[in-house]
């Protein structure tokens, strides 16, 4: 499917927030995608994926998470020095930050007239795994995809100690969580959970 690309900007707290935007082509309404990166911003690997998913028929918001700490369009390098970097950002970064620009982007969607109402999920990588987990509290998520989500279990993320884990009774949606080091996949559904447990480590 061809899709479109743009950069859209929100503000939240008076602060300018980029957000990237894949989405299908073809007129109609199609599902939206709250996407977060890892701490490396939107560099070419997530906004491939962003167009990649856009292509199969959705509507995908890929926010910088870093909006408030970096210049717009502020892309870190995938090396050790943009690992410190991007783990010295989401160290500082507030919690209560993260879970505004999450409704931000939702309320976006929500208003976006190419997003088929009542159908958002969200997705994440690494610390995007953990936001994605946590923007799920909000209830016209549908569903959330979690790849290797960093903190969950320990409250780590940002400033403070996160509340996530002791949250999960919020989520009205699916969610599915990819974890490694042996690839565990988690499906949380009306309060019950199945888990798949690949047999390779990676």
């Amino acid at each position: 499917m061809q899709i479109t690309k743009r950069n859209v900007s929100l503000t939240v707290d008076d602060s300018l927030m980029r957000v990237y935007m894949a989405a299908p082509k073809p007129e109609g309404q199609y599902p939206g995608v709250l996407f977060y990166s890892d701490i490396y911003q939107l560099g070419s690997p997530i906004t491939r994926l962003a167009d990649h998913l856009a292509g199969y028929g959705y509507v995908v918001a890929a926010p910088e998470i870093f909006h408030r700490l970096e210049p717009v369009g502020t892309v870190i390098e995938p090396d050790d020095l943009g690992r410190m970097k991007g783990n010295d950002a989401a160290r500082r970064s507030e919690i209560a930050h993260y879970d505004a620009d999450a409704c931000a982007v939702l309320d976006f969607l929500n208003a976006d007239q190419t997003v088929a109402p009542g159908q958002i999920a969200t997705m994440g990588f690494c610390i995007g795994g953990h936001l994605a987990f946590r923007a799920a509290f909000q209830s016209e998520v549908k569903a959330a995809v979690c790849c290797y989500p960093t903190g969950i279990h320990s409250g780590k993320l940002g400033r403070g100690v996160a509340d996530t884990i002791s949250r999960v009774s919020e989520i009205k949606g699916n969610v599915l969580m990819i974890l490694a080091q042996l690839i565990r996949m988690y499906l949380w559904k009306d309060e019950r959970r199945s888990s798949k447990r690949c047999s390779k480590p990676i």
